[in-house]
């Protein structure tokens, strides 16, 4: 019997950056955090993440380290950005899936943060970053 393994495809707005990504998801989970807000000029960011062995990632791309060995992918072209990496892991943003219904949050953290209008998930919360 041949095991069929997950493989779900996405990329930036101008598909000039793309990724594979095979198996489940480790977590998925939404952030509040300033950094995250500013990064990607939204409320929060919902992310899905994968280990890196699981991840290809293809198309030039910029990089910038936003914390001590934390670095955020964007597309050159149009800006979008694309991946983050920290540690054996990758978070990819959940809108940037070609199918991503799938990737449902499972926590949100950084909730200090969390703008007054935007209702909480009936997830499990974190101030700050959940413990490891």
């Amino acid at each position: 019997m041949r095991t069929v393994t997950l493989e779900r495809l996405g990329g930036c707005a101008c598909d000039a950056l793309r990724f594979i990504v095979r198996g489940e998801a480790l977590r998925v989970g939404i952030c509040h955090c300033l950094v995250c807000q500013k990064a990607h000029g939204a409320p929060y960011f919902a992310f899905a993440v994968f280990p890196r062995a699981a991840v290809s990632l293809s198309g030039p791309h910029v990089r910038w380290e936003s914390s001590l060995n934390y670095h955020r992918l964007y597309c050159a072209a149009c800006g979008s950005r694309f991946a983050n990496l920290v540690g054996n892991e990758v978070e990819l943003p959940v809108a940037s899936f070609a199918e991503a219904a799938g990737l449902v949050p499972q926590y949100e953290n950084w909730t200090i943060r969390r703008l007054p209008w935007v209702t909480p998930l009936a997830v499990r919360q974190f101030e700050r970053d959940p413990e490891k």
